[in-house]
């Protein structure tokens, strides 16, 4: 049950107090250009919470100071009051309560949020869904049609010329159309799970990260020549221990041999190596020269003993052999005494004394290695070696899947519900059949409906396709008619207001206000406006929906019996505010085609 009960405006003077009083049904209020029809239509939002820059509008400068709402909702009624001058200047309370303390915008709607919305549970539902905040303000995307975008059919509801709603407008469809609803919050659910799972695991891989990063600097320090790569570190450890020990010998041995004398030593033996290269050439050169003569002389020797002649040389010959013999032999035992390589493991030998020394005395000290030591120690004891890092793979491959489901799910549409939805804005539109020509002409064509598309938020016309292959089929039908499509736009306001009441589970004021409705039509076909809205009360009750419509013509013009018929313009009231003089066109400029866009901040 939903009723606006009263309005109350307070001027700027003292005593200055205006109360317009509404019914269950349909309210009627009548008025001509520039009697503030549509400062009235956006005035309603304003009280409902809409974030809107009034105070310096012409309508309401230095006249309206501030106002009040009554309404009743669910059996409990509530009085709101909103200061023009002061956006966050608000009250709210409970009828039989007296006024409490002044709140903020945000909290004005957040109490009025929690009236409208019938199951907290849903509320959270939605949450999940759309992963944002839904709420009443949201649904009032449902609530007004405004002047500027009638006969608009695709995205047909006003307020998604505003970005604010067009953009939550498809999640939220979604959700009205959506038949997986418990199986997407399983998923949802285990999202959540895997999520927290994964930043635990992701915490542990970046502390060990930081671990094994800290271990190998501070090996670093020490000399070791390894890395911690998370599995060594009993390996590390002995390698530490044996660093330890040789430490100690290392000092002990070198502590009264100062750099220089080791310095000193690795300069006699490099000199040393340089002179053992040097004579292990020349000693490798004679022995060259040394076998080519004794091969000469082994040649000579054959030939000198075949010849009787020559047999004088022989002995001289084998004399000469035996002394290239005994020469080669010497070279070879040099070379063999005195190898390079010993010479050059003890150079190695005083080298890492040397490095030794200064990585002791030059770039860390002792302490400083036995910190680090420590350190590493430390942070082994910390490194957490069960952790299996294909772990998180496994977690964000699963997350993938569930996400890909869960898109899949919200995408799948009601079909049944969107088809009732279809069929009760067709019924809707042929309610004006016998008052207009508009739909007389369209439901003579064979098979026309109006189907809804929730992907575009789209009415669209059909009728069955005149292919013989494809008369059991339907195709679009496309009229020019403004005043068509104005009404086929009303059909689908009234057939989701119907649904989302009584669905009964969102946050919606079962409310519909509508501007200047009649504009594109003819007098021939206004009375549609009427037919339609009266079919509207056939399946829901006027406790369950009000509708408050702002027009020029009369109500009996349009077809309407309206619950209340008010005339904006009386004796010493010239429009919406009583307290505003509107000056004649030739004194200012026409105020009447401001929108609501023009008021907001």
């Amino acid at each position: 049950m939903f009723k606006i009960i009263e309005l109350t405006l307070y001027g700027e003077q003292e005593g200055q107090v205006f109360t317009y009083s509404f019914t269950d049904g349909i309210n009627y209020f009548k008025g001509k250009n520039d009697s503030g029809k549509t400062e009235f239509y956006t005035f309603i939002d304003y009280m409902f919470g809409a974030n809107l820059n009034l105070a310096d509008y012409d309508w309401y400068r230095g006249s309206l100071n501030h106002a009040e709402l009554i309404f009743l909702y669910n059996n409990h009624c509530f009085v709101v009051t909103r200061y023009l001058s002061n956006s966050n200047k608000n009250y709210f309370r409970y009828f039989d309560e007296k006024d409490g303390e002044e709140i903020r915008l945000d909290e004005y709607r957040a109490k009025l949020n929690i009236v409208f919305a019938n199951n907290i549970d849903v509320l959270k539902e939605l949450r999940v869904f759309v992963e944002e905040d839904i709420g009443y303000r949201t649904f009032t995307v449902f609530n007004f049609l405004g002047e500027n975008r009638q006969g608009v059919l695709n995205d047909f509801f006003d307020k998604c010329s505003r970005i604010e709603y067009s953009i939550k407008l498809p999640s939220l469809l979604n959700y009205i159309f959506n038949r997986n609803i418990a199986r997407i919050n399983e998923l949802k659910k285990r999202e959540e799970a895997l999520k927290s799972s994964l930043e635990k695991l992701e915490e542990i891989s970046s502390q060990n990260d930081n671990i094994r990063a800290r271990v190998n600097h501070q090996l670093k320090i020490i000399g070791i020549n390894k890395v911690f790569s998370g599995t060594n570190a009993n390996g590390l450890l002995h390698e530490i221990s044996a660093f330890q020990t040789s430490i100690e010998k290392t000092e002990s041995a070198v502590k009264t041999q100062p750099i220089t004398e080791l310095e000193a030593v690795f300069t006699s033996l490099d000199e040393q190596i340089k002179k053992q290269k040097n004579a292990e050439y020349d000693h490798k050169r004679f022995i060259e020269d040394e076998t080519k003569q004794k091969s000469l002389l082994d040649r000579l020797h054959k030939i000198v003993e075949t010849n009787s002649e020559y047999a004088y040389l022989v002995g001289p010959i084998e004399s000469l052999t035996v002394d290239l013999d005994k020469s080669i032999s010497f070279n070879k035992y040099l070379i063999q005494e005195n190898t390079i390589n010993e010479l050059k493991k003890q150079r190695e030998k005083i080298r890492q004394q040397i490095l030794s020394n200064k990585s002791r005395f030059t770039i860390y000290s002792s302490t400083e290695k036995a910190q680090a030591i420590i350190l590493i120690k430390e942070y082994l004891g910390y490194y957490n070696e069960d952790f299996d890092n294909s772990n998180i793979s496994e977690i964000k491959k699963e997350l993938k899947e569930i996400r890909e489901e869960i898109r899949r799910l919200q995408n799948e549409n009601d079909k049944k519900k969107i088809n009732t939805l279809s069929d009760d804005v067709t019924r809707l539109y042929k309610a004006s059949v016998g008052v207009s020509d508009l739909a007389e002409y369209d439901f003579r064509k064979s098979g026309f409906q109006i189907t809804y598309s929730k992907n575009g938020n789209i009415l669209q016309p059909q009728i069955s396709d005149e292919d013989e292959d494809r008369q059991d089929q339907l195709k679009n039908y496309y009229t020019g008619s403004m005043a068509r499509h104005t009404l086929i736009q009303l059909c689908g306001y009234l057939g989701f207001l119907r649904m989302l009441i009584q669905d009964d589970k969102y946050p919606l004021i079962p409310l519909l206000v509508i501007d200047h409705v009649s504009k594109p039509f003819d007098e021939k076909n206004a009375k549609a406006i009427g037919a339609v809205l009266h079919e509207a009360y056939n399946d829901i009750s006027k406790s369950e929906l009000q509708i408050f419509l702002f027009d020029d013509e009369l109500a009996s013009d349009l077809g309407i019996t309206p619950d209340l018929n008010t005339d904006l313009i009386s004796e010493g009231k010239s429009g919406f505010n009583p307290f505003y003089y509107v000056p004649p066109k030739d004194e200012g400029e026409s105020s009447s085609n401001k929108t609501e866009e023009d008021f907001e901040q």
